[in-house]
């Protein structure tokens, strides 16, 4: 099974240095391997085309023991002759890994014809893996049958992120992620993705593409990895609908009432007379009846909702509760009124006779001040 991996250099003494350093087997194709670096540059020079990209690099890899190195390095040339036909190149065929794999250099400038080899785009990369697909079926190898990866790396894109530095297919991998969390379906999700970070996503068959209109860069979500394909994408929302929507057909049902809730949920009348402003002092005998009834009623209540398998409340009832709860408080705020008269009426009388009395001791007072001081008689004693 052969894997493709490509990217390009500016600098292609350097990429040849290290690829024949650590090559188990090398060839070349229109071109010596030992003079690749010389050749390769005189014709660039020869077509005034020096500048720039000076070579391609594609990594061709096997399954660990499926294949020799000297066979790996002859698929190798077939597939440069059959991709870059025109172009020198050399293959280097390395085994310092658990799986066999070429380095294969391709000179950027043709030398027939002056021609740059473009191997830019996605489509490009397909086409470069399906005629690697087809040597290998030819030569009885194994391919890649179906890609399973939720997350697909490139090899360039593996190379910035192992740097720590930015990749664009992966910051478009997590405002992805975020906004499918956030999001109840996928046309919100959609909307989403433009307005808020300006990635544009567009559908053509079983294919869909982000686009990001901000630096103008697009990506198939197959490349970004299953999770990120439109199929799985739908599938993902419409499975978070069909959660929902069995989470309030089960929150519909109501609840049977405790004994906790009884105790204050039965003394529904207490919050009501409450609120309308009914509470008034009631005397310790008053209060106990009340307490009583309350009681007797969340009994009856409890006892009610037990038998009950509707699990209806009878408002009925409540406020037939709270026509006598109200009549109550109004007798014993009678009661404690009339009770409160009575003992201001004696209070009064007390009061009353206080001041006759002391208005009687001062009367007499004064008429026995006015007839002058009394004679007082003391006993003197005889003289003998």
């Amino acid at each position: 099974m052969a894997t493709i991996q490509r990217s390009y250099t500016k600098v292609a003494n350097k990429l040849i240095s290290y690829a024949e350093k650590r090559s188990e087997v090398t060839n070349g194709v229109n071109c010596p391997p030992e003079y690749a670096k010389s050749q390769f540059k005189a014709t660039r020079e020869l077509w005034g085309k020096n500048d720039g990209i000076q070579a391609h690099h594609i990594i061709q890899s096997f399954s660990p023991g499926e294949i020799t190195a000297e066979k790996a390095n002859e698929i190798g040339q077939q597939l440069v002759q059959k991709i870059a036909d025109g172009h020198e190149a050399v293959v280097y065929t390395h085994t310092d890994k658990d799986h066999v794999h070429n380095h294969i250099v391709i000179n950027s400038v043709n030398f027939e014809n002056g021609y740059k080899y473009h191997a830019h785009g996605t489509e490009e990369l397909m086409k470069i893996r399906e005629v690697s697909d087809q040597i290998c079926k030819e030569n009885n190898l194994s391919v890649v049958k179906e890609k399973t990866a939720d997350i697909r790396y490139t090899y360039a894109e593996r190379a910035l992120l192992e740097k720590g530095k930015f990749s664009w297919k992966d910051d478009i991998r997590e405002k992805i992620d975020s906004e499918r969390e956030k999001q109840p379906t996928y046309e919100e999700f959609k909307k989403s993705m433009l307005e808020k970070h300006h990635i544009e996503v567009k559908e053509r068959g079983k294919n869909i593409t982000f686009i990001n209109n901000l630096s103008n860069k697009r990506v198939r979500g197959s490349r970004l990895g299953n999770r990120y394909e439109k199929e799985e994408l739908i599938n993902g929302f419409e499975k978070q609908i069909t959660s929902r929507q069995d989470q309030e057909r089960g929150n519909t049902t109501i609840p049977n009432i405790t004994n906790d809730q009884s105790s204050r949920s039965i003394g529904i009348d207490d919050q009501i007379e409450g609120n309308r402003g009914l509470s008034v002092d009631i005397p310790e005998r008053e209060h106990e009846q009340r307490d009583s009834n309350n009681k007797r009623t969340g009994k009856d209540q409890r006892n009610e909702s037990t038998n009950s398998r509707t699990d209806e409340i009878d408002f009925s009832r409540i406020d037939q509760q709270l026509a006598e709860r109200k009549r109550s408080l109004h007798e014993a705020h009678r009661q404690k009124h009339a009770h409160s008269s009575e003992y201001d009426t004696k209070s009064k009388s007390g009061i009353r006779e206080e001041q006759n009395f002391d208005r009687e001791g001062i009367t007499r007072y004064q008429r026995e001040q006015s007839k002058g001081p009394k004679r007082i008689e003391r006993d003197e004693p005889e003289l003998s």
